[in-house]
């Protein structure tokens, strides 16, 4: 008899289990009536779409989803607006918004993170808001020396400053909830985190460092890590492109001759005149590969205007790179000194990362470095 009793006792375990890590996100999109809602998971630098429904005739919505760790969510309307979510395993959220107003005025219950990240969006919607006025007032002003002008812009810069300090001042007062990577990560606009310098990635590692301690090996902690590991690594390809620039106004552009697959020494210096993206890659690297045959459109382009690509392998077998060249059709200057990881044009231009390019004007001068698609093509419009 007990061993039966044990027998029904352990799907019940499994289904009690289950249920606890059971999430349940119930909502109202007020004047939202038959309109698609989907929940998404947000990763550092990503979403996932997990599910779609389409609100009631009062707007109304449920999600239902299985999570094993606390995640950043959020729900993403039919215009592409944004409501974000900090659920935990077990959490039964209730989320109240107008189709007027989704994702900037909204109520959140039963999960206090999400609480927090809806003051996080709050405050930065009042910031917009009144970045938004001051740039019409500017707009407005019909000459250089309106005192109006000069208001504007300080009223500006200011509440920039204002919102910098609260974000930090929230991290600070949050540093154990992980409503406090959410804060790392908001920004003034597309292009613009808010926490933007190099001396910013300290509140980075001050938030990793104490979330590790409450939330080890979690996926959100452990994304931030590698994040933080990658912003060191571009901060570091700045320095270094810093020095490189220092050194091309002293001395020039630093010199690469290299041979080509006949064995002919290619110099960089003998394409003086023209635009140059010097471009670091491997046969062997998907991601430079990829990179490269989305730069042939461009240079198709561009070359009769006086663009030029120079493409340094880092390969160490010939055979490889010939075939990767040849069938990629690769048809701008490949070189490569076959010596990897022995190269001395990787040491020169401290290629810590594949690809790597580096924008050369005509005058021989590096200009920028690791652009492509549509803002490459933005430089050379102006370039060329």
């Amino acid at each position: 008899m007990k061993h039966r009793s044990l027998f029904f006792l352990i799907p019940l375990i499994a289904f009690l289990a289950c249920n606890r890590n059971r999430m349940t996100i119930t909502g109202v999109v007020e004047e939202g009536a038959r309109t698609k809602i989907s929940l998404e998971r947000l990763d550092v630098s990503r979403t996932t779409v997990i599910d779609t429904v389409m609100t009631g005739r009062d707007g109304s919505f449920t999600f239902t989803a299985r999570i094993d760790e606390p995640q950043l969510m959020l729900l993403r309307n039919d215009r592409g607006e944004i409501l974000n979510l900090l659920p935990f395993p077990g959490d039964r959220i209730s989320v109240t918004t107008a189709y007027s107003a989704f994702g900037t005025g909204y109520r959140v219950g039963g999960s206090p993170d999400s609480e927090k990240i809806r003051s996080l969006v709050e405050h930065l919607h009042h910031t917009r808001t009144t970045i938004d006025s001051l740039v019409i007032v500017a707009d407005s002003v019909s000459g250089p020396d309106d005192p109006r002008l000069a208001l504007a812009r300080t009223a500006f810069r200011q509440a920039l400053v204002d919102q910098k300090r609260f974000t930090i001042r929230f991290i600070v007062e949050n540093m154990k909830s992980l409503s406090s990577i959410y804060a790392l990560y908001q920004k003034f606009d597309d292009e613009n985190f808010i926490l933007a310098e190099e001396s910013d990635l300290q509140y980075y590692k001050i938030v990793a460092d104490s979330l590790e301690a409450v939330y080890p090996n979690t996926s959100l902690v452990t994304s931030l890590r590698r994040d933080i590991e990658r912003r060191e690594a571009l901060y570091e390809g700045q320095m270094h492109m810093d020095k490189l620039l220092g050194m091309a106004e002293e001395t020039g552009l630093p010199g690469l001759s290299i041979p080509d697959r006949d064995g002919n020494e290619i110099a960089l210096s003998d394409l003086k005149g023209k635009v140059v993206l010097v471009v670091f890659w491997a046969s062997g690297n998907e991601e430079s590969v990829r990179t490269l045959i989305n730069l042939q459109p461009i240079y198709g382009r561009y070359q009769d205007r006086g663009f030029e690509i120079y493409a340094v392998s880092l390969d160490n077998e010939k055979v490889l790179w010939m075939n990767a060249i040849d069938f990629n059709e690769f048809d701008w200057i490949n070189v490569s000194e076959l010596s990897y990881p022995d190269s001395k044009a990787d040491m020169l231009y401290n290629v810590n990362r594949l690809p790597a390019g580096f924008l050369v004007s005509r005058e021989g001068d590096i200009v920028a470095r690791d652009l492509y698609g549509k803002t490459l093509e933005t430089w050379l419009d102006n370039l060329l």
